[in-house]
């Protein structure tokens, strides 16, 4: 499993706002662990993997982020995406 680095957590998280961000507390407050920080694949500005489920309750909160299951052991089990900040959360199955 990758490691979330120093730089991923003081450089590439921060870019992260809006509802993605919301979102990211929101789980993180709820025990959820990150288990990857990227930058360029598959958005451009900042993707965090949570380690569990996210829930689907922020579909109705939040109408502007694209919200996709995709249950796809070998890359992830679901993930909101705001494509205006070109930026993902996304949970790992």
């Amino acid at each position: 499993m990758p490691m979330i680095y120093e730089y991923d957590l003081k450089e590439i998280l921060p870019r992260l706002k809006g509802p993605l961000k919301e979102i990211l507390e929101s789980e993180i407050a709820a025990g959820n662990d990150m288990v990857e920080i990227s930058s360029k694949w598959p958005m451009p500005e900042v993707n965090v993997w949570f380690k569990n489920p996210l829930t689907d309750k922020y579909k109705k909160s939040y109408p502007s982020l694209q919200y996709t299951y995709l249950g796809d052991p070998k890359n992830w089990l679901e993930e909101y995406i705001d494509k205006e900040n070109g930026a993902m959360v996304a949970a790992k199955c």
